[in-house]
């Protein structure tokens, strides 16, 4: 008995190899000598494996040094089934500004006994020096709060065209803006959550409810105090893309103020925005009421108004560094 435990442990073993190299066997080889061009969507590579069924490149959005697990875009269909160097162009108007891993994908055909390999990564960063649009901001004052709504058509350059980046909204004591009162910044990524569509694909809206409840309207009558003229026949009540401030809350005391906002870059790679001229505003030790004083920087536009108010990318062609006329600009990343 003890001579035959032994021998059976080892034939175990051997078959257990023998199933590991099996497996092995299986797995298809990964393609080599990848090359992709960031600026034309060029691509080649070597296949080495006339087993593997097709491949696609893919675009996956890279958050803190992680790939994201849902792809953003994406080539068509590569047919496999042989060796040597196979080469393409991938459409890139639809990618974004932001760091993305290019993945080259394997994979076996349906049914077969082939396993698909790990992918091969390219990373790319879009937008590489160029800056922001700016963004545009309307002001609601009422006693010792503001409201302010950023512009929509802001908002969805950033979204199609480059990213929704971060905004900082700086208040000044001084029409030199030379002494800083208070600055905050707000992640405006978070209101992607907010969007929907009315209908699916015709208006984007940023956060809107049919009725007011606390929410401020920002149009009474037909002018908008320090913007272009409003063209709405309804009131707009903002539930999202609204950042309100107290002299209370920022811990300031009543007072003129003058105020400015800036998109902030998510990378170091792309530029912050130019600032906008500021607006300026009085706060005062009383506490808001329904009425409001209303101030907006010199761009601000209000959406446009179907059965209910929305916004599309790229018609506010007067923005400073208008997001849908900057090149695309792509490089490999370290």
């Amino acid at each position: 008995m003890k001579k035959i435990l032994p021998a059976l442990l080892a034939l175990l073993l051997i078959f257990t190899l023998a199933c590991a190299m099996g497996e092995d066997a299986k797995l298809l080889t990964a393609p080599t000598d990848f090359v992709f061009d960031p600026m034309t969507g060029a691509y080649s590579f070597q296949a080495v494996d006339e087993n593997v069924s097709y491949y696609f490149i893919r675009f996956f959005e890279v958050k803190d040094g992680q790939i994201s697990g849902e792809y953003i875009s994406s080539s068509k269909r590569i047919r496999g089934g042989k060796t040597g160097e196979i080469s393409g162009t991938i459409d890139l108007s639809d990618v974004a500004w932001g760091n993305y891993a290019v993945s080259l994908n394997s994979f076996a055909a349906s049914g077969s006994d082939f396993v698909s390999p790990d992918p091969v990564n390219i990373f790319v960063n879009y937008g590489v020096g160029l800056p922001l649009e700016r963004p545009e901001m309307l002001a609601m004052v009422s006693g010792n709060e503001v409201q302010f709504v950023i512009d929509w058509w802001s908002l969805d350059d950033y979204m199609y065209y480059e990213y929704l980046p971060y905004a900082r909204f700086t208040f000044y004591t001084d029409e030199t803006l030379s002494e800083i009162a208070y600055s905050d910044t707000v992640d405006l990524a978070l209101l992607k959550d907010t969007l929907r569509k009315n209908p699916p694909g015709v208006e984007e809206i940023w956060g809107y409810t049919m009725t007011g409840g606390d929410h401020l309207y920002i149009h009474q009558g037909t002018e908008v105090v320090g913007g272009p003229v409003g063209s709405l026949n309804s009131d707009i009540y903002f539930c999202f893309d609204l950042y309100t401030y107290s002299t209370e809350s920022m811990g300031i005391p009543a007072g003129t103020y003058y105020v400015t906002l800036q998109a902030l870059s998510r990378d170091d790679f792309v530029l912050d925005s130019q600032v906008t001229p500021a607006i300026q505003i009085t706060l005062t030790d009383d506490a808001p009421v329904a009425e409001y004083e209303m101030a907006a920087t010199e761009l601000w536009h209000e959406p446009g108004q179907m059965d209910m108010p929305g916004v599309n990318p790229g018609l506010q062609t007067d923005r400073v560094d208008f997001a849908c006329t900057q090149p695309t600009v792509g490089v490999l990343a370290d």
